[in-house]
């Protein structure tokens, strides 16, 4: 499969209009912009804790009638080898970014994160920062 699943922090500098994202999404075929269901999870949790409760979810809304939201599927090997190569040198990533690196590993899709510090970390899983970047 070919394409970009966007992690959280991305999608909400798309959705606040900052760091360019909008730009790599509009050049980007829809068919190739993917989103994690603990992304669409995350995004439903931040709104019900924001001041802008009603316009925040919306988001999540979004995604989900505009782009393919990918479920929680056939990654649980991917999951416990990532984790494992993570711990083993030391580090800790949280479990949602995990999964999503998984199912990007799984599925041959490169992870689009300002958070390259944790994705970096997971072998065989490729990550790129549209955030303020013309890098695609």
């Amino acid at each position: 499969m070919k394409g970009y699943i966007l992690d959280s922090d991305t999608w909400i500098e798309f959705f606040r209009h900052r760091g360019g994202v909008d730009i790599h999404i509009a050049k980007t075929p829809v068919d190739q912009i993917f989103a994690s269901e603990v992304t669409i999870a995350e995004l439903t949790y931040g709104a019900l804790h924001s001041k802008a409760v009603e316009r925040h979810l919306q988001e999540p809304k979004e995604i989900e009638n505009t782009f393919t939201v990918l479920p929680l599927g056939d990654w649980i090997r991917d999951y416990a080898d990532i984790r494992q190569s993570i711990v083993s040198k030391g580090y800790t990533v949280g479990d949602f970014d995990i999964i999503i690196g998984a199912t990007a590993r799984r599925l041959g899709l490169t992870v689009v994160t300002h958070n390259i510090k944790h994705f970096s970390l997971m072998p065989g899983v490729k990550c790129v920062d549209w955030v303020n970047s013309s890098e695609q």
